[in-house]
């Protein structure tokens, strides 16, 4: 070895010496505690709820996602249910809903509540919206046969950067004890109320880091298991089409809801330390801001809207549409004309829209007002049968009158009593009328009748059309029959 190469290893072994006797503890008994590195994971989570069908709003949102995931890359979607039911470019398409479920495919939603409106279209129908989707459906309160292959889980798990999160799913349960749809499309399944269920899977506390209700049971019921359940870090809610501007906690556990058709969104963020959600906050977005489009989704609801036979022009309104009793007046008077019945009533939910352009009326305006697809049925009644209907219609709707043609009515305070007042003519207790509405209506309202009714084999929607089509003109501003 060379005096240079000698001198370096010399200079090199000085300093290593230096340094280990400059750290050497002072004391040989004295220990250094590691500190724990502290580590705080964001969970960032999109929501939106009944969204009923609105498919045009989805190259707007769409974009909105596609944004978010460029800062959240683990963003997650959720819809808390009624994705189907109000639009019937989606609800007339074959195979029915394929328009929603296939864009909800491709935004890449990762879950979704069952709605009451997810069983409009038979259980079939919504058998084969969950194969066809790649993301599961939750309810928890919905009880299915062994022989119903539904594949409706209770609840969903995820795994984040080491956060792990249970979603429980959750419907709204009417006082019937079913859910807000046509009963005779629930046949075979049977529900409890979320009260009853959603203590059952508290286990699921002790199992995951963040526990979320993904609830379909309106804002109200919503609180209450707030208040019931504070195991839960949050509930994102749908079915009352609620906009909470500002998400605050009840008794601990954070509630959102964004509205309803796709308008809203709310972006939640959950910061977890420990295997503890530490923060939680909850931001409102409006989608018709956004400022772009999402190209291929774009170019996919165009292919949708293309429809020659939904867009056809059957009459024309000679003024516009003001309220939704207005809309309601020309169906009922399309189901008496076409059913030839003395009185047609109509329920005040299946009215779908709450105005109507001047102008062109389309077949698919007439969807829009009522996509449910329910058959006429005609009953003989008494005129004190037709009172005591128009009074439990009213308890049912929630002291809302029906709509109604061939009569005007008012409901007194109590709603135990009515006047009629029938159109040409003079209504009587003891006559037998004719009496039109739609099989819903049928099923869940107390019908007391002289026959046991009889299907028309028409939907409210085909006399609908064919009403217009005979009138070519209709006004109904300004119409009122019900008080």
């Amino acid at each position: 070895m060379n005096k240079k190469k000698l001198l370096l290893v010399l200079a090199l072994l000085a300093v290593v010496l230096f340094l280990t006797l400059r750290h050497e503890p002072e004391n040989e008994n004295k220990t250094v505690e590691s500190q724990p590195v502290e580590s705080v994971t964001e969970i960032a989570i999109l929501s939106v709820n009944d969204m009923h069908s609105n498919i045009d709003m989805f190259p707007k949102f769409a974009a909105l996602v596609d944004s978010l995931r460029n800062v959240y890359p683990d963003l997650l979607v959720f819809s808390a249910g009624d994705n189907r039911t109000g639009n019937p470019v989606n609800d007339q398409y074959d195979p029915v809903n394929y328009p929603m479920i296939e864009l909800m495919n491709r935004t890449g939603f990762d879950l979704s509540a069952v709605g009451n409106h997810e069983w409009d279209g038979e259980i079939v129908s919504l058998q084969h919206d969950i194969e066809r989707a790649n993301f599961p459906f939750l309810c928890a309160n919905v009880f299915i046969p062994n022989d119903i292959n539904l594949g409706i889980k209770p609840f969903a798990t995820f795994e984040q950067q080491g956060v792990k999160m249970a979603v429980i799913g959750m419907i709204e349960i009417r006082h019937d004890g079913i859910p807000g749809t046509h009963p005779d499309k629930l046949k075979g399944l049977s529900f409890k109320r979320g009260h009853e269920v959603l203590p059952e899977y508290k286990y699921l506390r002790d199992q995951n880091d963040v526990v979320i209700l993904l609830s379909h049971c309106g804002l109200e019921d919503d609180m209450e298991l707030a208040q019931a359940n504070p195991w839960l870090d949050a509930i994102i809610g749908g079915h009352s089409h609620t906009l909470i501007e500002n998400p605050s906690e009840t008794n601990g556990v954070l509630i959102t809801q964004s509205g309803s058709h796709l308008k809203y969104a709310t972006l939640m963020k959950l910061k977890v330390e420990e295997h503890k959600v530490i923060e939680k906050e909850a931001i409102v977005l409006d989608v018709n801001k956004v400022g772009k489009e999402n190209a291929e989704i774009k170019a996919l609801v165009n292919e949708f809207n293309d429809s020659p036979a939904l867009n056809e022009p059957i009459a024309t309104a000679l003024t516009k549409f003001e309220t939704p009793q207005e809309i309601g007046c020309m169906m009922t008077d399309a189901i008496r004309e076409i059913s030839g019945a003395d009185f047609a009533f109509q329920n005040t939910g299946g009215v779908r829209v709450n105005h109507l352009k001047k102008g062109p009326i389309t077949v698919k305006d007439v969807y829009s007002i009522d996509p449910f697809n329910n058959d006429v049925v005609v009953y003989q009644m008494t005129g004190n049968q037709v009172k005591k209907f128009i009074l439990n219609s009213y308890r049912k709707n929630g002291g809302y009158p029906s709509y109604v043609s061939g009569m005007t009515y008012s409901v007194n305070d109590d709603g135990r009593s009515v006047w009629v007042n029938m159109e040409g003519g003079n209504f009587s207790t003891s006559k037998t009328y004719k009496v039109a509405f739609n099989s819903y209506m049928a099923s869940t309202v107390i019908v007391e009748s002289v026959d046991e009714g009889n299907s028309t084999f028409m939907t409210s929607e085909e006399m609908m059309i064919e009403y217009l089509k005979r009138h070519k003109t209709v006004d109904y501003q300004g119409v009122v029959r019900t008080n």
